[in-house]
């Protein structure tokens, strides 16, 4: 059995060699999200990502993937968005 760029090749009666019969089967790839705290799965259009950056730039940033639930629960107050304010705040 090989996997090749979304497809599964099946050997059937042998390995590869003479008398084996060969069939293709296409499959698709899914990736599952989990969250980094739980261990929930987390729906498609779901979660959040939460990245750590240190004042420190030698020790990098760190990043989790969380459910809603988890996200919501984390400490932290929300942040403006960048940009310039609409005019009808101005």
């Amino acid at each position: 059995m090989e996997y090749n760029r979304g497809v599964l090749i099946i050997y059937r009666g042998g390995n590869r060699g003479s008398g084996a019969q060969l069939r293709e089967v296409i499959v698709a790839r899914k990736t599952v999200l989990v969250c980094d705290k739980c261990g929930a799965e987390v729906e498609e259009g779901k979660g959040a990502v939460m990245r750590v950056t240190f004042t420190d730039a030698r020790r990098g940033a760190k990043a989790a993937d969380l459910c809603d639930p988890c996200a919501g629960s984390m400490p932290g107050t929300a942040v403006a968005r960048r940009g310039r304010k609409p005019k009808s705040l101005a």
